[in-house]
């Protein structure tokens, strides 16, 4: 019903006055009982059919029209009710300068109607009582209208919060997902792209070696199956992170590689055929599992490009300096087929050059920005090609 009355305003106010003068029709229109008081009182009420849909209207012709029954009656009358709606509609849905003036009118109905309808009995004190009890019987309305329309426009105000609530909440939650896809993306990028240049250039050194030295070609297939396996655990443990199934995270969960794994990284991957020495400074221990993980992924898609670009004969160097407060990777080889870095490319905060718009470069990039440090890429004068990154961190508790 409440939902009905907001949603048509019009239809309710309507029957409203329906009811109002249902009483007054016999006596205006039957045979033998018709008074002009009760057409008149008639008249009083029809204003509030648009008491809001045009408050401000409807306030004006009640009023009108009660100041004229002081004129043509002496005695209250039934329509008289209808200053009070009047007063409580004016003050729940009128403007702030009708609602102000409204008080007025009140205080001078109040004192218009006691003069016309006491006069000849009034003393100052009954005037000044009668007037103030007339004047409390118009406030108490509009204070109720003032009291509702507070009301509304809390509740209003509720519900916009509320959609703005859960706006923000969706937005939230799309972002959210898109930094774990993006997230999970890295990985994925990271972990395919290193084993399978990895498996590359095995497979194509068995190939060669099983003409010549079958005993060699045994090896680089045993290689192979091992970076598989590997590739394929972690491929699992990511996918299980996507399905969102727990047991299976579990079950295949592994320690995600920091900065003291470079080191094996580097042995990997001179194992597949790259001739790639370290040179590690400081504790890596230090770091803590964030950065660290983001300094064994700079190291493992530099070397992974160079596994894939460079030409044969190529040798590769991997530098990691643990400072206090930050980690400096530098990756470089002598040679090779590196992407033409785009111009301009050069020192930046959080950005690598797109040297070939690869999405390991972008990794490599977001994965720098998430710590706001820097990172620099492109190729050396003598020949060959550099990446170096510089990484803040945060010491790892212990």
């Amino acid at each position: 019903m409440v939902r009905w009355v907001r949603d048509h305003p019009g239809w309710y106010d309507a029957a409203l006055v329906g009811m109002l003068v249902l009483p007054l029709i016999p006596f205006a229109v039957l045979p033998g009982n018709g008074d002009i008081d009760a057409v008149y009182q008639i008249l009083i009420f029809l204003p509030l059919a648009w008491r809001r849909t045009a408050p401000v209207a409807s306030f004006v012709g009640v009023s009108l029209l009660m100041a004229g029954q002081l004129v043509l009656n002496d005695v209250p009358l039934y329509a008289d009710v209808a200053i009070l709606l009047a007063m409580y509609a004016i003050s729940a849905y009128g403007p702030t300068w009708a609602r102000r003036g409204a008080l007025g009118v009140g205080l001078l109905a109040a004192i218009t109607s006691t003069l016309d309808w006491y006069d000849g009995v009034l003393t100052p004190s009954r005037f000044v009582l009668t007037t103030a009890m007339m004047f409390s019987v118009l406030l108490a309305p509009w204070a109720l209208g003032a009291y509702m329309r507070t009301r509304r426009e809390y509740v209003a105000g509720l519900v916009d919060r509320a959609r703005q609530l859960e706006r923000d909440a969706a937005q939230q939650a799309t972002i959210a997902a898109a930094a774990e896809r993006a997230r999970i993306a890295r990985e994925m990028h990271d972990v395919v792209a290193h084993s399978l240049s990895v498996i590359v250039v095995q497979a194509d050194g068995a190939l060669y070696a099983s003409r010549t030295r079958p005993e060699v070609a045994a090896e680089t297939l045993q290689t192979i199956s091992r970076t598989s396996r590997s590739s394929l655990a972690e491929m699992r443990r990511l996918l299980g992170l996507l399905r969102g199934d727990e047991d299976a995270v579990e079950a295949e969960r592994a320690p995600m590689p920091t900065a003291a794994d470079v080191g094996a990284l580097v042995e990997q991957v001179r194992g597949s055929g790259l001739d790639v020495r370290a040179e590690l400074v400081g504790d890596p221990g230090a770091v803590d599992p964030a950065a660290g993980l983001t300094v064994y992924r700079v190291v493992q898609e530099a070397l992974t490009n160079t596994l894939k670009h460079a030409a044969p004969g190529v040798r590769a160097r991997v530098q990691v300096a643990v400072a206090d407060d930050h980690v400096l990777v530098r990756v470089e080889d002598d040679g090779g087929s590196a992407p033409t870095p785009v111009p301009g490319s050069g020192p930046s905060t959080g950005s690598v050059a797109t040297a070939g718009g690869g999405h390991g470069i972008l990794g490599i990039r977001e994965r720098i920005a998430l710590h706001d440090g820097s990172v620099e890429a492109g190729p050396l004068l003598g020949g060959g090609f550099r990446v170096e990154a510089k990484i803040p961190y945060e010491k790892e508790r212990r």
